[in-house]
């Protein structure tokens, strides 16, 4: 089955990743007329008659259009997304730090210490990311202050890479939900390093060990299966 244009392709993926609201994507829909041919008429015409204000619609949009999607290409662009909101401190910047770590621990280990050494911290304080947008804008500045340096430094390492092909997203997914992809790396690029300093609830700072790790991994309720996945890649098992 032949895939869309890549064109097409991103404003499916776009309400995939909830880049654009549902609303949008319909009034997007129906005004894209090139769609009929390159989906079929059939096809098109199922697409088209779903109920958009059935907060259930994307799993049937998926349903119908996923055949013609190339999820390593959206697997690709919503990294590069995340890491360039990182990388050039965009308003997504938190937004995107907690993304690495909610990816992190849904099997993209080469976020680990993006998604651990920051990414945790702020899914901790900003779970509910209507937290984060009661700060003001100087409250906001003066948080991403504290760690915009090292969080740059690693957002700028992982899209190297994604460039030098070191990692590869395959848009897909294992048995147990987790994603895949292809590691190239060394085995030095591959370890945990010890971030320099990040901040923690008590507004101390410290160095990112095995004992901060522990701490902090061990009181995201969340993610006790993952906290074991991380003690047991420590202990060399």
């Amino acid at each position: 089955m032949n895939k869309l244009p890549l064109n097409i392709q991103i404003q499916f993926f776009k309400v995939y990743n909830n880049e654009i609201s549902i609303a949008d994507f319909e009034k997007w829909l129906y005004s894209t007329k090139e769609l009929e041919q390159l989906l079929g008429y059939d096809i098109y015409i199922d697409l088209i008659s779903l109920n958009f204000k059935d907060r259930h619609v994307k799993p049937e949009v998926g349903k119908i259009v996923d055949p013609f999607l190339d999820f390593r290409k959206n697997e690709e662009r919503k990294l590069r997304k995340i890491l360039t909101d990182l990388n050039e401190r965009t308003d997504d910047f938190a937004k995107s730090l907690i993304e690495t770590y909610k990816l992190y621990c849904s099997g993209y280990n080469f976020f680990n210490n993006l998604g651990l050494g920051y990414g945790l911290t702020f899914s901790e304080d900003f779970w509910d990311y209507n937290e984060w947008e009661k700060l003001t804008k100087s409250e906001k500045e003066n948080r991403i202050d504290r760690i915009y340096v090292g969080v740059k430094k690693e957002a700028e390492l992982v899209l190297n890479w994604l460039d030098e092909e070191n990692i590869v997203p395959t848009g897909e997914m294992d048995d147990i939900g987790h994603y895949e992809y292809i590691d190239k790396r060394t085995d030095t690029e591959r370890k945990l390093r010890t971030v320099e300093t990040i901040e923690i609830e008590e507004n101390k700072e410290a160095l990112l060990t095995t004992s901060a790790i522990c701490k902090r991994a061990g009181s995201a309720n969340s993610n006790s299966n993952t906290f074991e996945n991380i003690w047991s890649w420590l202990k060399g098992n």
